[in-house]
């Protein structure tokens, strides 16, 4: 996959860029080495759609690369699989808060769910974070908004985060954050097609699947 659209807010490109390049470039290497063919993997109980991506494996194919780079820690035995950085709002106590990922005060959020969680991760939860001295910029993946077509509905992206960041203004809250729509290029929506047609032959997502790889990663 590629980074389709990027929105900078409170100047979190410059920071990013000029504090934490390497990290971002992890970030980017991860989105690159998404394997479509277990991405769009999940059938829709829509009339009007077929095969659709899976938000689950999304995420569980980012945190899986990054996982690898000190971003998080898989976790076996485990609902998530991973064990997120957390933090605690009183000793002992239940009441938590989790991000998908931190490497070096860069916290990162991969959200393709609603847009109530997309705004709640950059103006609630990296606040929250940075207050602890655990992050001091952001991150957030979601999809582009020519992806959305493709999720299950009332999925969120990037466009409708943008526009209401953008009228919404900075807060004197607001960490540099990173906004990154994440899209198919050419040969993977051709892939998707491929897939999808093979799916409406034999109904067996499995041996769709079975069928191989998607064109090598793109470093």
């Amino acid at each position: 996959m590629i980074i389709k659209d990027v929105y900078s807010h409170n100047d979190g490109e410059k920071y990013i860029n000029e504090n934490h390049k390497s990290e971002y470039d992890e970030i980017v290497s991860a989105i690159n080495n998404i394997n479509i063919r277990d991405a769009i993997s999940k059938v829709s109980k829509e009339k009007s759609k077929d095969l659709i991506f899976s938000p689950i494996d999304l995420n569980i194919q980012l945190k899986s690369y990054l996982s690898n780079l000190g971003w998080t820690k898989k976790k076996e035995n485990s609902k998530k699989g991973f064990q997120e950085p957390r933090i605690y709002f009183e000793e002992g106590g239940r009441e938590y808060r989790e991000m998908d990922g931190i490497k070096n005060k860069v916290g990162l959020e991969i959200q393709f769910g609603k847009y109530s969680y997309m705004a709640y991760d950059i103006f609630s939860k990296m606040p929250l974070f940075k207050k602890k001295g655990l992050i001091d910029c952001g991150i957030e993946v979601v999809a582009s908004h020519n992806m959305i077509k493709d999720f299950s509905s009332g999925v969120s992206s990037f466009k409708q985060i943008v526009f209401d960041m953008q009228e919404r203004g900075v807060s004197n809250l607001d960490i540099p954050t990173l906004i990154l729509g994440i899209d198919c290029d050419d040969d993977e929506w051709k892939l998707v097609d491929e897939i999808r047609e093979n799916f409406k032959t034999n109904k067996n997502i499995r041996q769709v699947n079975l069928k191989g790889n998607k064109p090598g990663p793109k470093n």
